[in-house]
């Protein structure tokens, strides 16, 4: 049998594997080129791993391992006779292997690109948003200056107090912040400035509005024409200690729970209650009194809180305490973040790394499959003698 059956065409091989290379490349460099031929950024083949593109650094290695190991064959199978050639080797097939490197090197590759993840082009897809506008409605009406409480802190300082502790503990959400007494305001519109809003709110003071009263239905209207337009979950805050001494706030509340707005009361106070101060500033001015002159006792109204947090959907919470556990309120809030508002449509960048992952699958599967069945046959079809 000739020796010239068991060595590999190596000249042919090293030709086969520069040409593919150049070819390879030169495709892939055109077709990349031709889907961002637009100019636009959105329309360019973007990687989400570019990184990845350093791996290419081992086909050189591969392509070096692949035809150093021919050519020690080749050394071998040369330098021996015909009987140690037909005891200890083979027939090899030059085109067999290189179809074998070729399989392994097209897996490799692919698979580099594959995980360098290209991105092109755009998808609309369906989801849902999590994010959350909250609007915090305090009453700063005198009766907010009782000192039930504590006999050092008043209601409302209280109130601050929680608030602060309130926004410590937000992660995104955009806040703004309504005053109400017998009329309502906005003194900070949504905004994700959390250090802004801790300002804002220690510089809160009863004598802001001069209108005394508590006019519930107002705030909450006020609170309402605050939120945005954007498809967004929405909340309201609504902190006071249950005196309304003004307009029925049914119908408001009504409003509030067809649109869906998350409510919730924090109700601030003791039922005991404590004199309201004519001055907080100055005590020696003594307490007010009603029209015969007899001194007003402001109490914690809960049922009238509960009343409002019943019709308006949500929840009430009553805080007796200096340091008011917002563990409730904050599990509320978390909650409104989690009613999903559906039917959003978004445009995000498609990944396209599931068709080279493909391709890279086929070929790996195509070089462990190849059998020794085929070793001859296809130098034949090239036309080996």
């Amino acid at each position: 049998m000739s020796s010239k059956n068991y060595t590999y065409r190596l000249n042919w091989i090293i030709g086969a594997v520069i040409l593919f290379e150049v070819i390879f490349w030169g495709v892939y460099i055109f077709a990349i080129g031709s889907i961002g031929g637009s100019g636009k950024s959105s329309d360019s083949v973007m990687y989400k791993h570019p990184e990845v593109f350093n791996l290419t650094f081992l086909i050189p290695v591969i392509i070096g391992v692949y035809l150093f190991t021919i050519w020690r064959y080749n050394q071998i199978a040369s330098k021996s006779n015909t009987r140690v050639i037909q005891s200890l080797l083979r027939p090899v097939s030059t085109m067999s292997s290189f179809l074998k490197y070729f399989f392994f090197r097209n897996a490799f590759v692919f698979l580099i690109i594959a995980l360098a993840q290209p991105i092109y082009g755009k998808k609309k897809v369906s989801g849902t948003s999590e994010s959350l506008e909250l609007v915090v409605a305090l009453d700063v009406s005198n009766s907010m200056n009782t000192k039930d409480i504590s006999e050092e802190i008043s209601r409302l300082d209280i109130s601050k107090r929680a608030l602060i502790q309130l926004i410590n503990n937000l992660h995104g959400e955009k806040i703004g912040i309504a005053l109400f007494a017998n009329n309502a305001f906005v003194q900070l519109p949504l905004t994700r400035d959390y250090s802004a809003a801790k300002l804002f709110i220690q510089d809160i003071e009863s004598n802001m509005i001069s209108s005394q009263g508590t006019n519930i239905s107002e705030a909450l209207e006020v609170s309402v024409d605050m939120f945005s337009k954007e498809k967004t979950t929405k909340g309201i805050i609504l902190v006071t200690d249950g005196e309304n001494h003004e307009t029925n706030p049914d119908e408001i509340l009504k409003e509030i729970k067809e649109k869906k707005v998350q409510l919730s009361v924090l109700g601030i106070g003791t039922k005991k209650g404590g004199l309201i101060p004519k001055n907080p500033h100055r005590p020696e001015l003594g307490y007010k009194t009603n029209a015969v002159g007899k001194t007003i006792v402001s109490k914690l109204n809960p049922k009238f809180i509960q009343s409002i947090a019943s019709k308006g959907g949500g929840k009430a919470n009553i805080s007796s305490s200096e340091f008011p556990n917002l563990s409730g309120l904050l599990t509320q809030i978390t909650r409104m973040k989690r009613t999903k508002i559906d039917n959003l449509e978004f445009d995000i960048k498609e990944e396209r790394y599931q068709i080279p992952l493909l391709i890279s699958i086929i070929f790996w599967l195509a070089y462990i499959l190849w059998s020794k069945q085929y070793v001859g046959f296809l130098d034949r079809v090239v036309g080996k003698k």
